[in-house]
């Protein structure tokens, strides 16, 4: 499966997206990480056997589900999922996933099929499934899955950063198995209380102050990385840039509006409906990036502007309305900006980003509230509970950010704006 063009293809996408603009040795790839994953599933795979009954064949459809989680990504990941949610597509990258595992056309469900039958059908369910039915779901989706463990570590070192350090081999020797209760799926109706039990991750007591490292790194990585504020601002320019070759891949003359030749990939993607998996397929950081330099002597100003100032690292200047102050503060600011900027927010030509949340249980983009997605540790009786009920040092509600920012074109805009005199860009 490593081999396979499908997976081979996260070697031109990038883990963090454009944080090696702010980060310069970011530049770890989802191949890598994917690598990693699997790697921990398989550690994961061997704390199950300690703790619960094993099951092996749903062990292989867990780390295998491991190793191609981040099969569906597109370019710059988040980002490119920003740019189509904007276009009213909501298809994630776990949905590409599990179709790309699905393809009879892709070698990925050969592979599976030759190795066991009806594996990648096995395969693509645990990748869509949102509700966890056993213990191997826990290994691919929850606060402890091997995603998370894998790229604490791995986006730590490669940034740079301090932020974010977990004491692994600790966390990893006090695994245990417990029952929880999560909400009932729809498709269950004998649930009297609305709730069923399943197991999970948990922690035991000894690994309690480990646990809390482990979700205030997170936390950290997520503020100090993850949302940094000129690795949003590039993110910004990049989704605004896609998107108007997107509106573009709509028009009868699209490669002169983009610059691009007719039968580009970006072209072909958006000018579809209802793209295949091998058009989304074509799609990876090189194909934009190489793109750029094209998009650069597009007849559309905004499409070449755009380009140019992504090629020459000449950014859009950032406005963070914490400088304000108090919230109040912050609100009365933020409704005067969308008034005497409401030309060039609706042109876009002004960029907002008020989707940027960071909280204890945070992903990208926002919390997660569901059970099996929070972190449990055994109390005094050895009973799973949810960390903030044991934990002094973890208070979910002091550590939530929402963060509002604005892009601007220029320096004199963003001073405006600021309340400043402001001078030439």
């Amino acid at each position: 499966m490593i081999d396979t063009p499908e997976f081979q293809r996260l070697r031109r996408i990038k883990q963090l997206g454009v944080s090696e603009f702010v980060f310069p040795s970011a530049t770890h790839t989802r191949f890598a990480h994917s690598i990693g994953v699997f790697h921990i599933a398989r550690k994961l795979v061997e704390i199950i056997k300690r703790e619960a009954e094993e099951k092996p064949e749903r062990a292989d459809v867990a780390v295998i589900a491991a190793l191609l989680h981040d099969i569906g990504h597109g370019p710059f990941s988040h980002t490119f999922e920003g740019v189509q949610e904007g276009r009213g597509v909501t298809k994630r990258h776990e949905k590409w996933s599990a179709e790309i595992v699905r393809d009879p056309d892709g070698r990925i469900r050969k592979e599976l099929e030759d190795y066991r039958r009806g594996l990648s059908q096995d395969v693509a369910a645990l990748l869509d499934a949102e509700d966890p039915i056993d213990i191997y779901h826990a290994i691919v989706s929850s606060s402890f899955d091997a995603d998370r463990l894998d790229y604490l570590r791995r986006d730590r070192l490669m940034t740079g950063s301090g932020a974010g350090a977990i004491d692994f081999d600790w966390l990893m020797e006090h695994v245990r198995v417990r029952p929880i209760s999560i909400e009932a799926p729809d498709d269950i109706s004998d649930s009297e209380d609305g709730l069923i039990q399943v197991p999970t991750f948990c922690l035991d007591a000894k690994a309690l102050p480990a646990a809390e490292q482990f979700l205030l790194a997170r936390y950290t990585l997520h503020e100090q990385v993850y949302l940094h504020k000129t690795t949003r601002c590039i993110e910004h320019m990049i989704a605004e840039l896609l998107k108007r070759v997107a509106e573009a891949a709509e028009k009868s003359d699209s490669s002169d509006r983009t610059g691009l030749e007719e039968d580009h990939p970006l072209l072909r993607f958006f000018g579809r409906s209802a793209p295949s998996v091998q058009e989304y397929l074509a799609l990876d950081d090189t194909v934009v990036m190489a793109g750029i330099e094209r998009m650069a002597h597009a007849a559309d100003p905004e499409i070449s502007g755009l380009a140019t100032r992504l090629r020459n690292r000449d950014l859009y200047k950032t406005l963070d309305v914490r400088i304000f102050g108090d919230e109040g503060r912050q609100a009365r600011q933020t409704r005067k900006i969308d008034r005497e900027f409401a030309d060039q927010l609706k042109a876009r030509t002004v960029l907002k980003d008020q989707k940027a949340a960071v909280g204890i249980y945070t992903e990208i983009g926002g919390d997660d509230e569901k059970a099996h997605k929070k972190l449990h540790v055994l109390d005094g009786r050895g009973e799973p509970r949810e960390i903030t009920a044991l934990s002094k040092r973890i208070d979910v509600s002091n550590y939530k950010i929402q963060f509002t920012r604005y892009y601007f074109e220029s320096v004199f805009d963003r001073d405006r704006a600021r309340g400043e005199k402001g001078q030439a860009s």
